[in-house]
């Protein structure tokens, strides 16, 4: 048993207030009417059941499947109901590379009610599922987000993708249906929140974060309640893979240094030999120690797939303070053609369950393993076992080796005892985490089962452990006081430096590290400043961009209590994704960083070694020119410049000569419109707002559509194909914080778009629209438009057939496009409505689908464009298939 501290205390909300919350928001959920098709009739039709539904985060590195019934991962449900798109996948990490990091996770709840032991599970071994979501709209997933202040998803969000679901285990259909050794399910009575959140910053990119609230539905009370995630996490290729192997991690060295250890308490789990693959050819794989060939993903995909990434789940908010936490693991597989399970027990605690010493099967079974406070050793050392081991019984030998060596394994994380009165409600809050790295010996494996130390002597845990660590921090923020009550959470000071005096060493420097926060939830982390409002207008061969950064250069970092603001960046791409952009023009603010020497300096590898250390958040060359200069009025130096102080000739201090230091620019110091970047101020003799009380600023301060003229920018992209479609982007990014270990941060460049498309003349710029043409025209399957990139890039889930496209331009912004056979029957209609500004108005596909929902056969065809002044123009068009 192990003893874990949690900080926060039992939260209890009444469940009155939790549902007219939710009845009283207006339902996101988005089903567009072309993917209607693609969603469960669940969803679709409330008459028929709950509204089933599954969506997936996919902001950051990780994209993983959750439901509005309690199951992470895979589910029944296959195509996402906001989007109608199809997943196969239920924890890819990276993206696109087929790397499967869980099968399903779900959520258990063990109590005593009255004189029955009852067990509810959102998933468990036999895939029974006790819980549902409401009918639709009640029912539905609710999506908030950060991105866009101007959305209605914006109001409530605290990421950049938030999904919020309730679910009940009421619904007497499930139950009816659902047999456990013999007995038939009985609810609990119970309702859950289901809160998730992702980001898409480098730090918190390999994580989700979960917020539950769980709540007594009834007025009996809930007496020994315990709360356990259960995780079959089968991390590999997609296929099923059979060699995880698990265990749990409680503390790792900080990475703030100093000696410190901080507790992560995860429960992980990993490919056991990290599978070492190359890519050789189409559908070609190989395994580079015993060179198999075997059928393998498709092409279009990276050319590496070794697993050298583990899965791991952390508790960051429990009900108590204080409490019992208990790590349970077991396997199911097969050897010798039987069928087996194992999972270790204690001498003390042993009872035997239904399959074997494996998982359970009945509710008794499943609160025994939820509520046991049993701490199972890691998987591999399941052979070290022997048969007069005090603690733990001596497991079969036929199998021991094969479980050591990574099998079918997953486990419970479960704690408690918590007792529940009438409509009272506990909370849970856990991280999905993945780490990368943990895999660097192609011959690791062979020393299992023999050698589990020398095995873990060559795995490394220290991404997983940072980005535990940074879900922590994102959970809670460290050294921010949430709620004012002047409590700012828990910090260590690290001593870097003393002096020696009568009475003995007396500390001369040392650093504050906060490592906890107050214990109330933030939900938030470091973020990029919002990106600038901009807008695109075409010109002949080329496009004008105008931005705003108001926002950008004055919201404050979270952590840093200052705006953080660094400068732009402006991206063009040919589609909207994030690969096919390429920069065009940066600005950033005039800055440098000071690095300074350090005698104390520990490197990685937590060994002394002095050196230059950076330390703090850039300088402008006022300040450093304030802090060195000399002469009467030091601000005014024109003779101090920071880059006359490189790496290879330091400043030295002339008051202390311990003070040693260089500056480097940072970034690229491209503030000069017109000289080191194409992108210029609008307005560059107006006047700074922040220097003007507020109700003295006047109409001339502010653009004709309401502006700061201040913070206005404009950038001319020249050299552009004409009628050709660009998608065009404009981020803003900050400078970091050295002391907090986070790198600058951007705004995610496909997170705002416009699609515009250059004019082609004059004519066509001043107004006077041109003939309307068709391309490609004639259309030939056979010239395999998709595989040159020209024909949805993004959708690489579609068919071929799914994706055909031809395309009308020098449309005008409002008209109706008409497709008729040579018999004159129409084929489509399709209404083009754009405001005349919309530099994305010109342009408008049709993918050979007629009025039916049909593909159209090979022949020709003729259209007309009908303009609302009735003007009509009509030309010919071939398809060949």
């Amino acid at each position: 048993m192990v003893r874990v501290r949690f900080e926060l205390a039992v939260v209890v909300v009444a469940g009155a207030l939790l549902a007219a919350f939710f009845t009283s928001n207006v339902t996101a959920r988005i089903v567009a009417e072309d993917k209607r098709s693609f969603q469960t009739k669940a969803l679709l039709d409330s008459d028929e059941g709950p509204a089933y539904c599954m969506t997936v985060h996919d902001v950051g590195r990780l994209r993983l499947r959750i439901s509005n019934h309690g199951i992470f991962g895979w589910g029944s449900e296959r195509y996402d109901c906001f989007t109608g798109y199809e997943y196969y996948r239920a924890c890819e990490y990276p993206q696109n590379t087929l790397l499967e990091h869980l099968y399903t996770m779900g959520l258990w709840v063990g109590a005593v009610v009255g004189n029955d032991t009852l067990v509810s599970a959102t998933i468990d071994e036999d895939w029974g599922q006790e819980f549902a979501p409401d009918y639709s709209p009640t029912g539905d997933f609710i999506r908030r987000s950060i991105i866009d202040p101007d959305s209605p998803e914006y109001e409530g969000a605290l990421s950049e993708q938030d999904f919020i679901a309730v679910y009940y285990d009421t619904l007497d259909s499930l139950h009816n249906n659902l047999m456990y050794g013999g007995e038939l399910s009985r609810p609990i009575g119970l309702e859950i929140t289901q809160s998730s959140y992702a980001w898409s910053y480098k730090y918190a990119e390999d994580f989700v974060l979960f917020d539950l609230t769980i709540r007594n539905m009834d007025w009996k009370p809930l007496k020994d309640v315990y709360i356990g995630l259960w995780v079959d996490a089968d991390i590999g290729f997609a296929g099923g893979p059979s060699d995880d192997i698990c265990g749990f991690l409680q503390t790792f060295p900080s990475f703030q240094g100093c000696g410190f250890r901080d507790t992560v308490n995860l429960a992980w789990m990993a490919d056991a030999n990290g599978d070492w693959y190359d890519y050789v050819g189409p559908r070609r794989w190989v395994y580079r120690r015993e060179q198999l060939w075997f059928p393998g993903p498709p092409p279009g995909f990276a050319p590496f797939r070794s697993i050298f990434s583990l899965a791991a789940t952390e508790i960051l908010r429990a009900p108590t303070v204080d409490m019992d936490l208990s790590f349970n693991w077991w396997t199911w597989g097969w050897t010798n053609q039987e069928i087996y399970g194992f999972g270790p027990q204690r001498r003390d605690n042993f009872r035997l369950l239904s399959s074997h010493q494996g998982g359970p099967e009945t509710d008794r079974e499943r609160y025994y393993l939820l509520s046991n406070e049993d701490f199972d050793y890691d998987q591999v050392f399941t052979s070290r076992i022997s048969p007069v081991n005090e603690t733990w019984v001596y497991p079969d030998p036929k199998i021991a080796d094969i479980v050591t060596r990574g099998v079918d394994t997953r486990y419970l994380l479960s704690f408690g005892p918590f007792q529940m009165g009438p409509y009272a409600s506990l909370p849970l809050t856990f991280a999905y985490v993945i780490g990368e790295d943990f895999h660097s010996d192609l011959y690791n494996l062979d020393n299992l089962p023999d050698r589990p130390y020398e095995y873990y002597s060559n795995v490394d845990f220290s991404d997983l452990a940072l980005n535990a660590m940074w879900a922590q921090w994102v959970y809670d923020n460290p050294g921010f006081d949430t709620d004012g009550d002047g409590y700012l959470g828990e910090f260590r000071v690290c001593v870097t430096d003393s002096v020696e005096s009568y009475s003995g060493w007396v500390v001369s420097e040392a650093d504050t590290h906060w490592y906890r926060g107050d214990g109330i939830p933030d939900f938030r982390g470091a973020a990029p400043p919002p990106a600038p409002y901009f807008w695109a207008t075409s010109l002949v061969n080329g496009l004008h961009v105008r931005f705003n950064g108001q926002r950008s250069e004055t919201e404050r970092d979270v952590f840093l209590g200052i705006p953080d603001f660094e400068g732009y960046r402006a991206y063009l791409g040919r589609d909207n994704r994030r690969a096919s952009f390429f920069l065009v023009a940066s600005y950033d603010r005039e800055d440098y960083d000071r690095y300074v020497w350090d005698n104390a300096r520990v490197d990685e590898d937590g060994r002394s070694e002095p050196g230059f250390v950076l330390r703090d958040i850039p300088f402008s060359l006022e300040e450093l020119r304030c802090l060195y200069g000399r002469g009467s009025d030091p601000c005014h130096d024109s003779g101090f410049h920071p880059l006359a102080y490189p790496f290879t000739r330091p400043f030295f201090h002339p008051v202390f000569a311990d003070s040693v230091f260089y500056f480097v620019a940072h970034d690229f110091n491209t503030y000069q419109s017109g000289v080191t970047t194409p992108i210029k101020k609008r307005f560059p003799e107006v006047r700074h707002p922040k220097r003007v009380p507020v109700e003295e600023l006047t109409a001339d301060d502010y653009t004709d559509d309401g502006y700061l003229k201040f913070y206005e920018y404009e950038l001319t992209i020249e050299n552009l194909l004409p009628t050709v479609a660009y998608w065009i982007t404009v981020t803003a990014f900050d400078f970091g914080s050295p002391a907090g270990g986070v790198d600058a941060l951007e705004t995610p460049i496909t997170e705002t778009l416009i699609e515009a498309y250059p004019f082609s003349s004059e004519a066509e710029a001043s107004g006077a629209f041109d003939e309307v043409y068709v391309y490609p025209n004639p259309y030939i399957v056979a010239d395999n438009y998709r595989a040159s990139g020209f024909e949805l890039r993004t959708r690489t889930d579609l068919p071929d057939y799914r994706v055909h496209t031809i395309h009308f331009t020098n449309l005008p912004p409002k008209c109706v496009i008409r497709i008729h056979s040579p018999d004159g029957d129409l084929v489509r209609e399709l209404h083009h409505d754009f405001d005349p500004s919309d530099p994305a108005g010109r342009d408008e596909e049709w993918h050979l689908v007629n009025r039916n929902r049909q593909l159209v056969v090979s022949g020709w065809y003729y259209w007309t464009v009908e303009s609302p002044d009735g003007r009509v123009q009509m030309g010919k068009l071939v398809i060949i298939f």
